[in-house]
């Protein structure tokens, strides 16, 4: 029901404020609501305006009280590596149906307040109850191919060089766990790959769950980020699955000899020597300025 500025009860409260209204021009319009005919709306889907995809799903891995391993495990991947590329803070794109269906069964009804699966779904980018499509224009990221293929990744146990012991990475060549887009700059290339850094050995650089790009044909240089894959001895370690994995190593290229690589991390600061015999082959990092320049 509408009621006129005369009819308020509120209307009058203007004067006592030293407001003054010209009844020619200012009406006051009060209008009854039944709270009972409006639907509430969760807050909980987007946590606050602005938030990557990749930052809402780690929010939500946290809340139900997940490691990254645990919740891979529960949404029924075999290695921590395959939701990583889901919760990085900078990953702002959809995730596929199915994915959502793993996530959400892996969190539903865990964490105060319980999760509900709307929450995953809403991440499909399939609109909410009540919600009303909206279509942006501009330019899209989705003009870059997302077939660069990501290589699934685990921590290792520790590998004692010079007495130091230094933290090592399974790397499982065979499994491609998802695809990260591509940028232009390489375009074309077969020989560039993904993979998550496991462990916190290069932070600040590469933080734990970081994606690195590795090109496989242009020669690392000394200063440069690099992958280096350790030959196997008879006795390598096999994963929880019996998989064989290989060992590598995410560090800094500092000196390369006949004989010897030495290379450096930054958590703790270490430099260590690693004899040329016992490396097969080494990738180099793509850094950053160099896939947005």
């Amino acid at each position: 029901m509408t009621q006129f500025a005369g009819q308020c009860s509120n209307a009058s409260k203007g004067l006592d404020r030293g407001l003054v209204f010209h009844d020619a021009y200012v009406h006051t319009v009060c209008t009854s609501v039944n709270v009972d005919c409006v639907s509430p709306v969760a807050d909980t889907v987007r946590m606050s305006d602005g938030q990557a995809t990749g930052q809402i799903l780690r929010h939500l891995m946290e809340r139900a009280g997940y490691s990254v391993r645990d919740f891979a495990k529960a949404a029924g991947y075999s290695h921590g590596s395959g939701v990583q590329r889901y919760i990085e803070p900078h990953f702002e794109g959809l995730i596929k149906p199915d994915v959502a269906k793993r996530m959400a069964d892996a969190l539903t009804g865990r964490g105060t307040p319980p999760i509900e699966a709307q929450e995953i779904y809403a991440l499909v980018g399939l609109p909410l109850p009540n919600g009303v499509p909206v279509q942006f224009e501009g330019a899209s990221l989705e003009r870059m191919r997302q077939d660069l293929p990501i290589l699934g990744t685990a921590l290792g146990a520790d590998r004692v060089a010079d007495g130091l012991a230094i933290e090592q990475t399974y790397l499982f060549e065979d499994e491609v766990i998802g695809h990260a887009k591509r940028p232009v700059i390489l375009d074309g290339r077969a020989d560039a790959y993904g993979l998550y850094v496991q462990g916190a050995s290069m932070d600040p650089v590469y933080e734990d769950a970081s994606l690195i790009l590795v090109e496989t044909k242009r020669p690392p240089r000394i200063g440069d980020n690099v992958v280096v894959y350790l030959r196997k001895n008879g006795h390598e370690h096999d994963d929880d699955d019996g998989e064989s994995a290989r060992t590598v190593l995410v560090k800094r290229l500092v000196k390369r000899t006949a004989s010897l690589i030495e290379l450096a991390q930054y958590n703790p600061p270490i430099t260590f020597a690693v004899a040329a015999k016992d490396v097969l082959k080494m990738h180099r990092v793509i850094p950053w300025q160099e896939l947005i320049s």
